[in-house]
């Protein structure tokens, strides 16, 4: 996989990519196919900086800490 910058990926999705895709760049990018060993490195990387380091349990107790509980009224 290859790595993007912020700003070419915001053009690229308005659709304002700078690099045209020619015969030329399109038949040299098919002439070097990502093997599948590759790719799964790519996408495990991705999925470790794309995922929380911490479980979801301490941020659940973390939100529950700033919750003050309600005292009833005594009748």
């Amino acid at each position: 996989m290859t790595k993007i910058s912020k700003r070419k990926l915001i053009k690229v999705l308005q659709g304002d990519l700078e690099e045209p895709i020619t015969k030329e760049s399109l038949l040299d990018r098919m002439a070097k196919p990502v093997t599948q060993e590759e790719w799964l490195r790519g996408y495990k990387k991705w999925v470790e900086q794309h995922t929380l380091s911490t479980p979801p349990e301490v941020y659940e107790a973390i939100e529950r800490m700033g919750k003050k509980k309600r005292k009833r009224k005594k009748c």
